[in-house]
């Protein structure tokens, strides 16, 4: 064989060999990367398998771990369960392998198995997802109550994979929830009964209202129209006057078409009632009702009926009748003691009203001793008191509620000390004899005339108030004796020094004969203000006192007092004045305010028998003008400035410290400045002075122009500088 031959054969040999190598290695290349892609699919598939072995068991773990059952089952046929949790067993007492669908049906209380049933179909026609709550029979004869949720689980392209179903134990719920309702009934319950007892309330305060009225036959028909409002469909009240028998005095009825009607005379069931004095209630308590209406009534068919009987001082007067005749409840104890309540209270009223009527025509006397002056006391054999009229309470302050039915020892103080000495006739003839004596009552020491009259049954003693004519008594007693010491050193005085002059045993100088003249002038205008008080008190006790109005310049006046009073002021008392800016016209009577200032001033000189300095001023006050006296003197005790105003009154009657005067002076100011419209009154410290103010109503719209013959004196002038 030719060397080319088999050169070109081995070349061809190498060739072949060479490509069966890059052959065989391309397929080794393609079978490494085909078997590297088949072992990351079989990877990626396992993981794919783990992680779904992974979520399953999430899922079952969630599911067993979660207080509920989770059921899942085929799409619209519940009896082919594919999953469902371990809870079943503990929640219902059912295996997971047993439950299914028709195990579920079968064991739905059979009160709530139509309409579950129904339910369950209805959503799966619709294929909307079911809520439902029913009851079911567990295993062990429970029942459980259940929340159902279900709904179809579908892919994203609406294609149904499975149904889902949550069934929740919701019996703890149910439990709260029937508490709660329980609690909302038993409120209401409460709130039914609150208002139904304030009803009841409300209607005997209503019969109380109407049972207070003396008019007690008007007042009976009033109230059996309260009591048919909302208790009663009728109400008959009968009633027996005294020595008459008894007589149906009101009949009410609920609804004017109510039919029937009852006898216009009491039925004799009423009357053995009465006769009795025990209420009856029908059908009785206790007993079963056979649907037959009680036999009461005639003329009415009743469903159930109370009466009771009206007592007033151990015995029957009347009886109450209530009656029900439509459907409604029976009447009960709390009823029976409803109507026992307004019978009893009707009863006080007839009685009351009866012995009102006997008492008025048995005491017209005692009628008119209410209206006499005279205080009227009564007493029993006994010595306790039976009668106290308004005049003996005004005059004793003691409340008759106090001391009637009291003996007379114990509730009058003193009684016990003054009663032998008061004089007792036999017969009431005028003018037997009367004792004054003294009683202590609240307030204070009260002076009484008395005498007494015996009767059959005690005595009766009348006696009148002396208190403030005794009262007057002293003052009129001590003003005479004032009054008398007044005049007298005056008329001594001037009597002495007319003697003087008159005596021709010895001569007088002129400058003698003057003094003398001079004293019996000034006792003489002493003597002469002495009468005006008296004279002028005399004329505002009768009303015969004319005062004139009108405008003058206060401030003018006051200089012109304090002028006046200067001239016969004692040595050690100094007079000034204090008039204020802008004070108006006063519109009052010009001479009647001056003698106001006056007997202000004088009564303060009088008060400052160490001296001092006396102020008159006047200022303007909300329209009107005050006035005042100041001074430095004595001062008044406080328990005394409320009575320095009253007539003959005088802080200081023994003359301890020298004051004198009538008792006229303050009293006189006080009444002629309250009818001139203005009023007075006193600040005062006991060694501090007083002060005296009065208020008067200024003139409208005028000011008050100084007069030119003072237009050279200041307005304010200082006591000191006076």
């Amino acid at each position: 064989m030719p060397f080319f031959f088999v050169s070109g054969l081995y070349q061809k040999l190498a060739i072949a060999a060479a490509l069966s190598l890059a052959v065989a290695a391309l397929c080794g290349y393609l079978a490494v990367r085909l078997r590297r892609r088949e072992d990351e699919r079989l990877g990626e598939q396992r993981r794919a398998h783990e992680e779904l072995a992974d979520s399953d068991r999430k899922y079952r773990d969630l599911t067993d771990s979660v207080p509920l059952v989770t059921w899942i089952y085929a799409v619209g046929d519940r009896s082919d369960t594919r999953l469902v949790s371990p809870q079943v067993e503990s929640l219902f007492g059912y295996a997971p392998g047993d439950w299914d669908g028709e195990l579920l049906e079968r064991i739905i209380h059979p009160d709530d198995r139509e309409r579950v049933v129904r339910e369950v179909a209805a959503a799966d026609e619709s294929g909307t997802p079911l809520q439902t709550e029913y009851r079911i029979l567990a295993r062990n004869g429970s029942v459980v109550w259940t929340r159902e949720h279900a709904r179809t689980i579908s892919k994203r392209d609406g294609r149904p994979l499975f149904g889902e179903s949550f069934l929740v134990d919701i019996g703890e719920l149910k439990r709260i929830e029937e508490e709660c309702d329980g609690l909302v009934a038993a409120e209401r319950a409460a709130v039914a009964d609150t208002a139904e007892r304030q009803a009841r309330l409300d209607l005997l305060r209503e019969v109380a209202d109407l049972a207070s009225s003396l008019d007690y036959k008007s007042s009976i028909e009033r109230i059996a129209g309260l009591v048919v409002r909302g208790f009663a469909d009728w109400c008959l009240v009968d009633l027996a006057e005294e020595g008459a028998p008894l007589k149906r005095v009101a009949v009410a009825r609920a609804e004017a078409g109510a039919a029937g009607a009852p006898k216009q005379e009491p039925d004799s069931a009423v009357v053995s009632v009465v006769s009795s004095g025990s209420p009856r209630i029908l059908p009785e308590l206790g007993t079963t009702f056979n649907g037959q209406p009680p036999s009461f009534l005639e003329g009415l068919k009743t469903r159930s009926v109370i009466c009771a009987p009206m007592r007033a001082r151990d015995r029957s007067i009347g009886a109450i009748t209530v009656a029900r005749t439509a459907i409604g409840e029976r009447y009960g104890a709390d009823d029976l003691a409803l109507v026992q309540e307004i019978a009893g209270r009707i009863a006080v009223a007839v009685d009351r009203a009866r012995l009102y009527a006997e008492v008025e025509q048995r005491a017209e006397a005692a009628r008119v001793l209410e209206h006499v002056a005279d205080g009227i006391l009564l007493l029993d054999r006994n010595g306790k008191v039976r009668l106290w009229n308004p005049a003996a309470e005004g005059i004793t302050a003691i409340r008759a509620t106090d001391i009637v039915g009291r003996a007379a020892v114990d509730a009058i103080h003193g009684w016990q000390d003054a009663v032998d000495t008061v004089p007792v006739a036999a017969t009431p003839d005028p003018g037997h004899p009367e004792v004054v004596i003294p009683i202590e009552t609240e307030r204070g020491e009260r002076w009484i005339a008395i005498s007494g009259v015996q009767f059959f049954g005690g005595t009766v003693y009348a006696f009148r108030d002396l208190t403030d004519v005794r009262r007057l008594e002293e003052l009129k007693a001590s003003f005479i004796a004032t009054a008398s010491h007044e005049l007298r050193t005056p008329l001594a005085a001037v009597y002495g020094a007319a003697q003087t002059l008159l005596r021709h045993d010895f001569a007088l100088d002129e400058g003698g004969r003057d003094r003398f003249v001079s004293l019996i002038a000034d006792e003489s205008e002493r003597l002469g203000r002495i009468v005006n008080e008296i004279l002028l008190a005399s004329q505002l006790d009768a009303g015969r006192l004319d005062l004139e109005a009108e405008p003058f310049d206060a401030a003018e006046l006051v200089e012109r007092v304090v002028e006046a009073t200067r001239a016969y002021a004692p040595p050690g008392v100094k007079v000034g004045h204090s008039v204020a800016d802008g004070v108006p016209l006063v519109e009052a009577d010009r001479d009647k305010v001056r003698q106001v200032l006056v007997n202000l001033v004088e009564n303060a000189i009088k008060y400052s028998p160490d001296g001092g300095v006396i102020e008159v001023g006047v200022e303007p006050h909300e329209g009107n003008v005050i006035f005042h006296v100041r001074d430095e003197g004595l001062g008044i005790p406080i328990d005394e400035q409320s009575r320095v105003f009253e007539k003959f009154y005088r802080v200081d009657p023994q003359m301890t410290r020298g004051v004198g005067g009538t008792g006229l002076g303050l009293y006189i100011c006080n009444e002629l400045v309250g009818r001139m419209g203005g009023h007075i009154w006193l600040e005062s410290k006991p060694g501090e002075g007083s002060t005296f103010l009065f208020e008067l109503p200024a003139a409208p719209s005028i000011s008050a122009p100084r007069p030119a013959e003072l237009g050279s004196r200041p307005q304010n002038v200082s006591p000191e500088r006076a």
